[in-house]
């Protein structure tokens, strides 16, 4: 009968055997803590990150986090988008009847001018970030 290796085959090469310790105060260590859960890696692989490549972990992200924050981002787009095609047709529905002031449409322009703006750089925040997951 022959024996059926069960596991993970053993490592060669490369085989971490060495223990690095360090102490650090409890606010340290939550400072620490809550940076390497924000990337979504376990704290081993960010202090080898952290020490041995340290420009790599202020650039990396969690990027399951990353794709859920733009989709409720687009999300939010939409209503957005929804809102202003309501007050849209409200204002051509009270404009047939003679009801809107020149007040009111001054101040939706005003508005809807900030919104484009914000939505611009929006875009261009969002593409800052796509760049960023790609890398």
């Amino acid at each position: 009968m022959t024996k059926k290796n069960n596991g993970r085959p053993l490592m060669l090469e490369g085989k971490r055997t060495r223990y690095i310790r360090a102490r650090v105060s409890e606010e340290e260590y939550t400072l620490i803590r809550d940076f390497w859960i924000s990337l979504g890696i376990k704290e081993s692989e960010f202090l080898r990150l952290k020490v041995l490549k340290p420009s790599s972990v202020s650039i990396r992200l969690n990027a399951a986090e990353a794709l859920k924050r733009l989709d409720d981002i687009g999300s939010e787009i939409g209503r957005s988008g929804n809102n202003i095609n309501q007050l849209a047709r409200h204002a051509d529905f009270m404009n047939k009847r003679g009801l809107l002031s020149g007040e009111v449409i001054a101040k939706f322009n005003e508005l809807f001018s900030c919104y484009i703006f914000l939505f611009r750089e929006m875009e261009k925040s969002t593409r800052k970030l796509l760049r960023l997951l790609k890398a």
